[in-house]
């Protein structure tokens, strides 16, 4: 890549080996992000994997101490393609950043069959808080009066504080440890069936269907909101939640009008138990919303807790009046980061088209080529097909020229041969007389030598059909064309093994049958032209002489 040098080249291949990250989606942030972490793959790898790209500010910081360090301008930065904010390096810390939000840990999963003792947790706690109790009995009433007011108002920043000291104890506390761990516990865990119970009626909420960790990546991947909801079903506060909260229509509307991916999770089972130590909730219920935002939006987006709330310990939290303010609220937290997932999803969508847009055009080009490829097979079939008709035609011309060749020698043969015998001193007994009529009313009568073959008859008029032709079409003598014949040289041209087609029917009148041209037929063997004959002359429909 141009800009770097073959060493970072050499770090940025085994960075995306490990991290198999999209180039053309990436790229820009893979860079900035091993150049803020000095090409340290370890450190780039970890972070790329928890999602903890680089901002613009660390950029910045960056690009000014590698000068300031080196005294001369960066070899492997390059110039900036997108403009760049500039900060005060003073203030860079007063920034505000939202805390973070992270998957869960699946060493829960490791936890189910393991059977743990149920009453641990406030045993082990009641026992620890009676002498404690007892001792601040001794002081003065003023002192617990003061110990209860800064529970209720510091009890939910420091609540192991509070409750180590007594002051906090009771159902809406988040527990030590799940308190169904088997198999079959497991397999009853149902949320929507829970909810559904509690409230007596079918729930509209559109709960997520999986693992938290699904739920997480499900909201991240889609640039949508992501609220975890963590309720204990054996706790009375918590029903009444579910009544309260859950049952919201506005609530409800709140959820779908903003296509918030919700996660309702059980902390009396392993999983949602687990989602609650990771995001330190000490009271259920427990609500916080997550999304892949940034505080002031000039900074690399992350996956962060925007907003959660925790303190429903009251009657208050569960009046009308509180439900309504908790959707106010949350609509407000909304709809100031709404516009960066909105900005998201936006890119995601033209990135998808971009994507979908090449993928039919490369579709396309595909399809194009496919059709080339069957348009040039078609014209390669249809030059082959003609190559192979014009090779039939020209071998069919050449067949068609070589008989008519052959056939012209076999009559110029037996033009000269028999045709022009002298025929007057031949004894009665020696020859037949036949006569021949054609259908035209034309009449000829030939003597045939007791030697000839019903092939010769069939001979005789061919080449009299033949003259009678090229003198109608020519105009000259039946002498002259038989001159020409004999003048001709057919030499070289073999005749033994010809047999001429005949396009005419030679048929013998009483009784009707059709004479067949045989060279080894004699005419004396056929009694219907034996002395004397008669003979129709009928033409075939291809009859077309050359």
């Amino acid at each position: 890549m141009s800009g770097l040098s073959a060493e970072n080249e050499q770090k940025l291949q085994q960075f995306k080996e490990v991290t198999n990250y999209n180039e053309e989606e990436e790229q820009d942030k893979v860079l900035r992000l091993l150049r803020v972490c000095n090409w340290k793959l370890d450190n780039a790898c970890a972070r790329y994997f928890d999602n903890d790209f680089p901002t613009l500010l660390d950029d910045e910081a960056l690009s000014r101490e590698i000068p300031e360090a080196a005294g001369r301008p960066p070899m492997d930065t390059p110039p900036p393609s997108e403009p760049q904010f500039h900060f005060d390096d003073r203030f860079l810390d007063l920034i505000p950043k939202l805390p973070r939000a992270v998957t869960i840990s699946n060493k829960w999963k490791f936890q189910v069959g393991l059977i743990h003792s149920q009453d641990i947790t406030r045993r082990g706690t009641i026992s620890v808080l009676a002498p404690v109790v007892f001792v601040l009995m001794l002081f003065p009433r003023l002192l617990w009066v003061i110990g209860w007011g800064l529970d209720r108002i510091l009890g939910s920043i420091f609540p192991n504080i509070f409750r180590f000291l007594g002051y906090r104890e009771g159902p809406n506390d988040f527990p030590n440890q799940p308190r169904y761990l088997t198999k079959e516990e497991l397999s009853e865990n149902d949320v929507k069936k829970l909810i559904e119970d509690t409230l007596g009626e079918p729930s509209d909420l559109p709960i997520f269907k999986g693992e938290f960790n699904d739920a997480f990546t499900k909201a991240k991947a889609e640039s949508r909101w992501l609220m975890c909801i963590l309720i204990k079903s054996d706790s009375e506060p918590s029903k009444r939640f579910i009544k309260a909260y859950l049952n919201d229509q506005h609530f409800i509307d709140f959820i779908n009008k903003y296509d918030v991916v919700l996660y309702i999770g059980d902390v009396c089972y392993p999983e949602a138990h687990e989602v609650g130590k990771t995001y330190h909730a000490y009271s259920l219920p427990f609500v916080n919303i997550i999304a892949n935002v940034s505080p002031v939006g000039t900074t690399m987006p992350s996956m962060s807790i925007v907003s959660k709330y925790q303190s429903f310990d009251t009657d208050f939290k569960y009046s009308p009046e509180a439900r309504r303010r908790l959707v106010r609220r949350l609509t407000r937290v909304v709809e100031k980061y709404e516009p960066q997932l909105i900005v998201q999803r936006t890119e995601k969508q033209e990135v998808h088209f971009a994507r979908a847009l090449r993928e039919q055009q490369d579709s396309a080009y595909e399809e194009s080529l496919i059709k080339d490829m069957k348009k040039q097979e078609e014209k390669k079939k249809q030059k082959l097909e003609e190559e192979r008709k014009l090779e039939e035609e020209r071998l069919q011309e050449e067949l068609i020229e070589r008989r008519t060749r052959l056939r012209k020698a076999a009559i110029a043969r037996y033009v000269i041969e028999k045709y022009e015998r002298d025929t007057s001193s031949w004894v009665r007994g020696e020859y037949t007389t036949i006569q021949l009529r054609n259908d035209k009313g034309q009449r000829v009568i030939r003597r045939f030598s007791k030697e000839d073959t019903t092939y010769d008859v069939f001979m005789f008029v061919e080449c009299k059909q033949y003259l009678l032709d090229l003198t109608e079409q020519s105009g000259r003598s039946e002498k002259d064309i038989i001159e020409e014949l004999s003048s001709d040289d057919f030499n070289g041209i073999d005749l033994d093994s010809f047999e001429n087609e005949f396009r005419f029917d030679l048929i013998l009148p009483m009784p009707r049958m059709r004479l067949t041209p045989n060279k080894g037929e004699l005419i004396a063997s056929v009694k219907e032209l034996w002395p004397n004959g008669s003979l129709l002359i009928e033409r075939t429909e291809n009859d077309d002489y050359e």
